[in-house]
């Protein structure tokens, strides 16, 4: 049942990489995925960054568990690579903003990672 634990991770991990690596950011063009969630969608870019990565590093915090710091540093390098990734592909460039949100939503899973874990080794 351990491998339960890698789900969520790998469906994130599809997911930033699927809709970071497009060749066009607008989510317009993608007829299965309902209205709703596309308006909310191409609202601004910080809530879409700061979240996807939160959840992101919050599944893989989960499916790893230790050493922290090293799961949250590499979670910003995926950051990082993403959005220099996007630089190369023809109607998307890097954007600093993005990667500055991407690291809050990283720094974010980290500080409430850190919490939970503090409060559950007090009881």
């Amino acid at each position: 049942m351990r491998i339960l634990r890698f789900i969520p991770f790998l469906s994130f991990l599809g997911f930033i990489l699927f809709f970071g690596l497009r060749s066009s950011a607008s989510l317009w063009e993608l007829d299965w995925l309902p209205r709703w969630l596309v308006q909310g969608g191409e609202d601004p870019d910080a809530w879409r960054n700061t979240g996807a990565y939160f959840l992101f590093s919050l599944s893989v915090l989960f499916a790893f568990r230790r050493p922290r710091w090293l799961i949250l540093f590499l979670c910003g390098c995926l950051v990082v690579g993403v959005e220099a990734a996007q630089n190369m592909l023809p109607e998307r460039w890097l954007q600093w903003t993005d990667i500055l949100y991407g690291f809050l939503g990283v720094s974010l899973a980290g500080a409430l990672s850190y919490i939970s874990r503090n409060e559950s080794e007090n009881r």
